[in-house]
């Protein structure tokens, strides 16, 4: 630092105040380099000019670097505390600027939300060379911050910062040779950390050979210093294992060879971690060894894992506590080939460092790797993080840069290293020049992962990790898994493939296209977000069967709402209930029953008719931006009932929704070739989510009708190929004399579900039409979970069949929570990718009702036939489904006992062969009176939607009672089951 430098400094010192006292010699001053630092950073961030603010920077710098580890903490401590956001500035601005929505405002708001240590930084950037020693800076953060997590608001900035200096469009790539200079080739040494070098020697053995070479990328402020460099092999066919790599026995001519193995790439500094230099960086390596040599056909890796022991060794766990001990069982022999030892301990563990394979025998290699693959094709293909990119981050480099999934390796590389991170496994990504920047945008819009022919056929196999023991207490299928793709993505998709396509079919005759239907969910997203709806807000409906219903779903979708569907039966009490404790932003309501809202504070209200009409179409111009939803986001709240309480809110993900719907998409076969008869509320998980979700997604057709009529429904037949139901649908039709085999003659399929088929029905459709009902088992809170086949077995009576692809179902001891024998009764849990997230608002009753190994339990008895098949037997607490409907007993209970007539009352499911149950009131009259049974259904039918009310009301001088007070509902079900004969129907 030259003496202008240091007088104008020292000048700034002073200025400061405390640095320097009156007795001190005048110069530089002799402050600690701590507090140097500090006073520094004090002045950077005021008025000063461009020749002071280079000065101070570099001291600053200087000062940095005669810090020890302790001080180094104590200073990035110190940027926390000290140069953080200013909270009373941040709230002032957002205030001004939500009451005007003013440019300025807005201008003003953006300046207060950064924290000052944003300024200091880029301040301290003035300094010559400061980029480099601010990288390195950073580095000195990261590794604090491992014991220091609560710095990680300081590591953001300078992730931010270090990401906007270094893009892509700086950067130039240098073939590396022999002859470059000893800096870079000291530092490829130092940061190889794929295959280390322990010498230079190795990096001649990759530099010099004709068949080797390396690729570096350089940004102008690094100088000699690479940001990223790229290690290539010229080989004959794509590399099993690493040794031939690294070590190889000799070299080959270019003309030769037929691949260009990418086998290491390294981020050269570490204080750059995290910070992306953009995609499509491996193209110019593949443009540029293509120039060169146009004859190579394959362009790949051989890339570690480094994640998957680590995740692998917490599935064992879990696994095993589930109750399958394969997994644990692979890791226990894959760890007896002493991959755990390490290099000074055991001589067989040095060779391994070489690149020696184990010596095993063929018949337990075979073994272990044909086990062991399919649970590494999981982990790169299903293992996601929360934006849906895989978690393992070398997947995720690669799979960006578009390359494909393309083929596992095992033993490829039995290092120490290597077996901690991965067993020794690798995988090859291939990169294929005219399809990579496809697969890059794919994998960047829809998180699409390209697979070679292995990964698929390993997928596709039975046998892969989804799959679960072969006993009948926990059942699950593999799920021939497509990468993540919300359900409106999936729309989009079919908009593009097919626009005028036929999506409604109405009863008038009239269509409206996938194209239409597109046109009309813009338009009511431009409306939405109009009326302020942002990400995660909700969106409630309530409003009749009609497409615009359809597209208000999909419109929330597509802005990142949180869709809230509310039976249209609901009365001003049950509305009060679910505005309040769901607080959406909008409500779209019937024109009519606008004015029942119009007293919520902060709610908008939109109207919608049947024919189109009121206030939510109004937009003209059409909202087209899709917001990025990620698996785990919320996509749904979806009402349910229990036997005590208030309806609890079913959070849904747009991982659940989707997952559940491939599942159902692959087990019956539906197709863009289907026409549906939907004639179910779209209110209801099996109106919308499954009859709605499966046409959108397939790229089908609906007969799109606003409610169930035999007639009609006949009529369609021969126009349709699919008809999803309730019992009560299929009941009703039997009672027609007009089903015949002749009239579904080309019908392929017949799904009930919501409440249980009666046996009788099941085999007396199956005479009359030659099809047998194929019955499922679902509910709110995780969709789909079972299904009979639809090909390869019996559609059995009284069974929900087997657990749909990608869902694990076992039947557990109510007390103990440990799976029951074949036959036994249990609780039927659940487990998948179906399953909810829990319920809205309610943290202590979600914990309630999962395990700890992450299975729901659902409420449900049931047991597993010898064949596993699931049977159904009952519920655990008192849930009534009547004719689909959940009503949960206490809501009605206490109705019915605010009657002044009433002393107690208890509510009950019976059998009906239409309704499935049918609600049932068992009445003490208080003492003294003598009610008449509409009295008391007059009395509740203002607070109680229709599928609520009882279908009877039965006088009873006392509820039987236990011992310990309880009412004991059995006794009542057994008392009452005759109550609905088909002669009282």
């Amino acid at each position: 630092m030259g003496r202008n430098d240091r007088w104008l400094l020292g000048d700034l010192f002073r200025a400061l105040g405390g640095q320097r006292r009156e007795h001190e010699p005048s110069g530089e001053p002799e402050a600690p380099a701590s507090e140097q630092l500090r006073a520094a950073c004090q002045v950077l961030v005021s008025d000063i000019g461009e020749a002071s603010l280079r000065a101070v920077a570099a001291r600053a710098l200087d000062s940095y670097t005669q810090l020890d580890d302790a001080q180094k903490l104590d200073f990035f401590t110190h940027l926390l505390d000290r140069y953080g956001v200013e909270t009373e500035r941040l709230k002032d601005a957002y205030r001004a600027w939500e009451q005007t929505q003013d440019q300025r405002d807005l201008t003003e708001l953006f300046a207060a939300v950064e924290p000052h240590r944003q300024q200091l930084l880029r301040r301290m950037n003035h300094a010559p060379d400061a980029t480099l020693a601010l990288v390195q800076m950073r580095a000195d953060l990261r590794r604090l911050l491992r014991k220091h997590p609560e710095l990680a608001p300081v590591d953001a900035d300078f992730q931010h910062l270090l990401a906007s200096w270094f893009n892509r469009g700086f950067l130039r790539m240098e073939e590396i040779t022999w002859d470059s200079p000893r800096e870079i080739h000291d530092h490829l040494v130092r940061y190889e950390k794929v295959h280390p070098m322990p010498r230079r020697r190795e990096l001649r053995q990759r530099l010099q050979p004709k068949d080797r070479t390396i690729y570096a990328f350089f940004h102008p402020a690094t100088g000699n210093v690479p940001l990223i460099f790229v290690e290539v092999a010229l080989v004959k066919g794509i590399p099993s294992h690493i040794s031939p790599l690294l070590h190889p026995d000799s070299s080959i001519a270019p003309t030769k060879a037929d691949t260009a193995a990418l086998y290491s790439i390294n981020n050269a500094l570490d204080g750059l971690a995290g910070v992306s230099f953009g995609n499509l960086l491996i193209k110019q390596v593949i443009d540029h060894a293509q120039a060169q040599l146009p004859h190579l056909e394959n362009y790949v890796t051989l890339s570690p894992m480094p994640g998957f022991r680590r995740w692998f060794g917490a599935e064992a766990q879990r696994r095993a506590a589930a109750g399958d001990p394969r997994y644990a069982q692979l890791q226990q022999d894959l760890d007896s080939l002493g991959g755990r030892l390490g290099p000074e301990e055991d001589p067989a563990a040095r060779s391994r460092l070489l690149g020696e394979r184990p010596k095993l025998p063929k018949d337990t290699l075979a073994d272990l790797r044909e086990r062991l693959f399919p649970v590494l094709a999981d982990y790169i293909t299903h293992r996601r993080a929360q934006d849906g990119r895989p978690t393992d981050p070398v997947a995720r480099f690669h799979l960006g840069n578009g390359a494909s999934a393309w083929e596992l390796q095992w033993p490829a590389n039995p290092g120490t290293e290597a077996w901690r991170q991965s067993y020794g496994a690798m995988i090859n990504y291939r990169y294929q020049p005219e399809e990579l920047e496809r697969r890059h945008e794919e994998f960047v819009r829809d998180r699409a992962v390209s697979l070679g022919p292995q990964l698929k056929q390993l997928l596709a196999s039975p046998g892969t990790a989804f799959t679960h023991p072969e006993n009948h207490t926990m059942k699950g299928n593999p799920l021939m898994s497509q990468p993540f793709a919300s359900i409106y993505q999936q729309f989009l998709r079919r908009v593009e493939e097919d626009p005028h396509k036929a999506l409604f079919i109405l009863p008038e005759g009239q269509t409206v296209s996938y194209a239409q239907t597109l046109e009309t969910v813009q338009r009511i997203a431009a409306q939405l977000i109009e009326d302020g709806v942002k990400p995660g807000d909700r969106v409630a409906m309530q409003v009749e069967k009609s497409p615009e219903a359809i597209a208000l779903y999909l419109a929330a979708l597509q802005i990142g709402a949180v869709f809230l569907p509310l039976n249209t039966a609901y009365t001003g009490k049950e509305m009060d209930y679910f505005i309040s404790d769901a607080t959406p932003r909008v409500l779209v309501c019937s024109p009519e029953a606008a004015a029942d809202h119009q007293h919520r504070d902060s709610l908008v209200v939109e109207t919608l008719g049947a024919q189109r009409e009121g206030t939510l179409l109004r937009a003209e111009q059409g909202h087209t931006d899709v917001y990025p939803a990620g698996p785990e986001d919320l996509a749904s709240i979806l009402y349910t009932s229990g036997t005590t309480g208030r309806s609890k809110g079913a959070m849904l993900t747009h991982q659940n929704l989707a997952s559940n719907c491939e599942a159902l998409l692959q087990t019956w076969e539906y197709t863009a070739e289907d026409t549906l008869i939907h004639a179910l509320p779209i209110f209801h998980i099996h109106g919308l989510f499954v009859a709605a979700n499966m046409t959108l997604a397939a790229g089908a057709s609906m007969h799109y009708l606003p409610k169930f009529d035999a007639d009609q429904i006949i009529d369609l037949f021969p126009r349709a190929t699919v008809l999803m139901g309730v019992p009560t649908f299929y009941t009703r039709l039997l009672k027609n004399q007009r089903l015949t085999a002749e009239a579904c003659a080309g019908m392929r399929l017949f799904v009930s579900g919501s409440a249980p088929l009666l046996a009788s029905d099941h085999q007396a459709f199956e005479q009359r039409t030659g099809h047998a009902i194929l019955e499922r088992y679902g509910m709110t809170e995780t969709g789909m979970n079972a299904t009979n086949p639809y090909t390869g077995g019996e559609r059995k009576p009284g069974t929900v069949g087997k657990p749909f692809p990608g869902i694990t179902i076992r039947v557990v001891d109510r007390e103990s929570g440990k799976p029951v024998a074949d036959g036994e009764v249990g609780l039927v849990e659940v487990h998948g990718p179906n399953v909810f997230s829990g319920y809205w608002q309610m943290p202590e009753k979600t914990a309630e009702e999962f395990r700890e190994d992450g299975f729901f339990i659902t409420g449900d008895l049931g047991r597993f036939d010898q064949d596993g098949y699931l049977c159904i037997v009952g519920r655990d607490k008192d849930l009534v489904i009547s004719g689909g409907f959940n009503v949960y007993p206490k809501e009605v209970e206490e109705c019915i006992d605010a009657h002044p007539q009433v002393q107690e009352s208890a509510v009950i499911g019976v059998p009906h062969e239409d309704f499935g149950e049918a609600v049932v009131a068992v009445v003490v009259p208080a003492p003294g009176q003598a009610p008449e049974s509409q009295e008391i259904l007059d009395f509740i039918s203002e607070d109680l939607a229709r599928f609520k009310q009882p279908k009877a009301v039965r006088f009873v001088e006392a509820l039987p009672r236990n011992v310990m007070g309880k009412v004991q509902k059995v006794a009542l079900r057994q008392q009452f089951a005759d109550l609905f004969t088909p002669a009282d129907v």
